[in-house]
């Protein structure tokens, strides 16, 4: 048996990698998802689901208050860019507290609290050694890298800078190399000196992107493939 989910997030971008996330496990389905907790509201009055994938900082009424207003809510796995609410969040029995950017080994850590309090051991997850790794040659050393760690990639002329999320590695290998090792699904090429991991964006303007504080810009030859690979329509 499936579990029937429902993503509620204002952000695009994040209502995208949960989806991504939920794509790779066999046991979730995602049925709607919705931008707001009013639309979130008046599906869930018409329709059975079993978890809910829930931002907080939203318009108009937060994730706090949305769960607040339900009778008989689903399981809830809050999905959030501030630590500030998250013992609010467990006072209401919520399955986790996820922290953007949400990586995937972490998401599967979230959805097997879920399993286990459905009392469905048969749903566990697929080992995490399934994570992809590229290899990379850094420091007289060649470096096995969890793709799921890249957040962004800088070209630096005679070099290449890979940020991590807690290290930084420095590669002779060329970014167009770097790009068709990872492929197009999760990254995109902003500016000839940029590919971003698309998880880690936490938003966009007409001038680049935005890494939860770290501000890169959009190269004139990219701006347009760059939109549409994150599925956004240029004004």
């Amino acid at each position: 048996m499936n579990f029937k989910c429902v993503i509620v997030d204002d952000e695009p971008l994040a209502r995208k990698l949960i989806r991504s996330h939920v794509a790779k496990i066999e046991s979730l389905d995602v049925i709607a998802e919705c931008s707001d907790a009013i639309e979130g509201s008046n599906f869930l009055r018409s329709h059975r689901v079993d978890l809910i994938f829930l931002d907080i900082q939203m318009p108009e009424i937060d994730g706090l208050q949305f769960v607040g207003t339900l009778k008989d809510p689903p399981a809830v796995i809050f999905t959030t860019a501030f630590r500030d609410f998250a013992l609010e969040a467990f006072e209401l029995d919520v399955i986790d507290y996820l922290l953007k950017p949400i990586s995937f080994d972490r998401f599967v850590k979230a959805v097997n609290k879920f399993f286990e309090r459905k009392g469905n051991s048969s749903s566990k997850l697929i080992e995490l050694a399934d994570v992809a790794f590229i290899y990379l040659k850094a420091d007289r050393k060649t470096h096995k890298v969890a793709i799921d760690d890249i957040i962004y990639i800088e070209s630096m002329d005679e070099y290449v800078k890979v940020h991590l999320q807690n290290k930084v590695l420095v590669t002779r290998e060329s970014i167009s190399s770097l790009q068709n090792k990872l492929g197009a699904n999760s990254f995109v090429r902003i500016h000839r000196s940029f590919i971003v991991a698309t998880k880690f964006i936490s938003s966009v303007s007409s001038d680049g992107v935005d890494l939860n504080g770290k501000v890169l810009p959009f190269g004139r030859a990219y701006k347009l493939s760059a939109l549409a690979g994150l599925g956004i329509r240029p004004k």
